[in-house]
């Protein structure tokens, strides 16, 4: 039996290589979706798959929906509740993963995680709340490294096409080249109206309503290493950014996207060769420290851009409302209660139609400056090098999410050998060295390398 398998009192193998619980949500019904497309093809590692969540008939619909046209297979449809601790431990002792796609995590995640700690299930979710990924880290690191639990959070939009794309960028800066800072601008598109996930606009809202804890949380923790990053720290720079050469107006985006990058690079700092997999062979280890090799920390941040000034404008305005009223109870109860009011259109309960998650697409453009030579970089005020590389892929939320989630599984159970024992981490630390990228390009999500260009220092 595989070590990081679920644990049953009788030590039996697990009934399914996956679980998806929340199966029946606006995304975890578009995950399932993704998912049948890899069960029980030859190629693939998934061969036994279950749905589970508190409401057995919207599984069973949502397992038709997911099928449609084709009749819908004899998938298992399991019952389980996350105020329920002992329905979620019996949901880890039939399966080696779980799919977590129960928000807000801030209020609903943190009980599969324990569950998964204590059984030794491995764990991926589409988090993008970073109160709730560090408090994970601070309360279960430990004992799932003890179990061999891999609890990786932010395995979707959030924050796998920026941890991948800061790394595909960084690879570009061939010695004695490096970077200083890789600035990220997330270009949302659609030929029809741009709608987002309610649950993700739930978790922004909480997030503001919850920013004191995670400044507690991170006050109260050890200091860890810092990465290296040749010359200074960047200027902050305008608040409203004009970046010509690919035509977007942006402005700050306060994403878990920074927070997610920046653990990794810690961890890398503290593993430079990266983390060793549970039962790695020799050459395996050899690639994965080439990986490392090629990968060089820079200060990291996103942008949220528009093709105009007033659609900056209309971010601007959405963030004002959250930031504002999101610190008091009755603020919140307005946000929540007229999403599509206070975010001029952008989210609403119902979320967006079919045709409206087809419609869309994302780009995502990585601006890297550094310097030529890395060992005079010290002297210079302003990089001299510049690097642009882009992740282009289909609406965020409902196809890119499911993407990235889906094949992170199906690498966790094609590789297991090679990941860590367990432990909770973030995504890129993790995936990197894995062909997490190769897999994402042959479904529907583009690297590409724009430019390189020498600036006036």
């Amino acid at each position: 039996m595989e070590a990081n398998s679920c644990q049953s009192p009788v030590s039996q193998p697990p009934l399914y290589d996956l679980i998806i619980l929340g199966a029946s949500g606006f995304t975890g019904k578009y995950v399932v979706k993704e998912a049948l497309k890899f069960l029980n093809v030859p190629s693939s590692p998934l061969k036994s798959l279950a749905l589970a969540g508190r409401n057995p008939t919207k599984l069973a619909q949502t397992l038709i929906w997911a099928s449609h046209p084709d009749h819908p297979p004899p998938i298992p449809i399991l019952t389980a509740d996350t105020t329920d601790p002992a329905s979620l431990h019996h949901l880890c002792s039939q399966s080696k993963l779980i799919l977590n796609c129960v928000g807000p995590f801030r209020l609903l995640g943190e009980p599969v995680v324990a569950a998964c700690a204590e059984t030794g299930c491995d764990y991926l979710d589409i988090c993008g709340e970073p109160e709730f990924m560090e408090r994970m880290e601070v309360k279960y690191h430990k004992k799932a490294m003890e179990t061999g639990s891999l609890v990786v959070s932010a395995c979707g939009f959030d924050s796998v096409p920026a941890e991948l794309g800061w790394m595909f960028n960084s690879k570009h800066w061939v010695g004695p080249a490096a970077p200083n800072q890789i600035e990220a601008y997330l270009n949302l598109e659609s030929e029809k109206r741009i709608v987002g996930n309610f649950g993700t606009y739930e978790s922004a809202v909480l997030g503001v309503a919850n920013v004191e804890q995670l400044v507690e949380l991170r006050r109260s923790r050890p200091k860890r290493a810092r990465p290296a990053i040749p010359g200074p720290f960047p200027t902050k720079g305008p608040m409203i950014d004009h970046q010509k050469e690919i035509g977007l107006w942006a402005v700050k985006l306060p994403s878990a996207d920074s927070v997610v990058v920046r653990r990794t690079l810690t961890t890398l700092t503290e593993n430079p060769h990266g983390l060793p997999g549970l039962n790695e062979s020799p050459e395996q280890i050899e690639k994965r420290d080439a990986f490392w090799s090629t990968v060089k920390p820079a200060h990291f941040g996103v942008k949220l851009g528009s093709k105009t000034l007033l659609g900056v404008f209309r971010f601007i305005a959405v963030g004002m409302f959250i930031g504002l009223l999101g610190r008091n109870a009755i603020g919140r109860w307005l946000l929540l209660k007229f999403p599509s009011f206070f975010s001029l259109g952008w989210f609403r309960k119902k979320g967006p139609s079919d045709d409206e998650v087809r419609s869309a697409s994302f780009k995502m453009w990585f601006v890297g400056r550094g310097f030529s030579d890395m060992s005079i970089s010290q002297d210079k005020k302003k990089p001299d090098m510049e690097i642009t590389t882009r992740v282009v892929g289909p609406e965020i939320g409902y196809l890119t999410t499911p993407i990235i989630l889906v094949q992170c599984a199906l690498i966790l159970l094609s590789h297991r050998d090679n990941l860590p024992k367990g432990g909770v981490f973030p995504p890129g630390i993790v995936f990197g060295p894995t062909d997490l990228q190769e897999q994402l390009e042959q479904n529907g999500i583009s690297f590409d390398l724009i430019s390189k260009k020498s600036i006036l220092a």
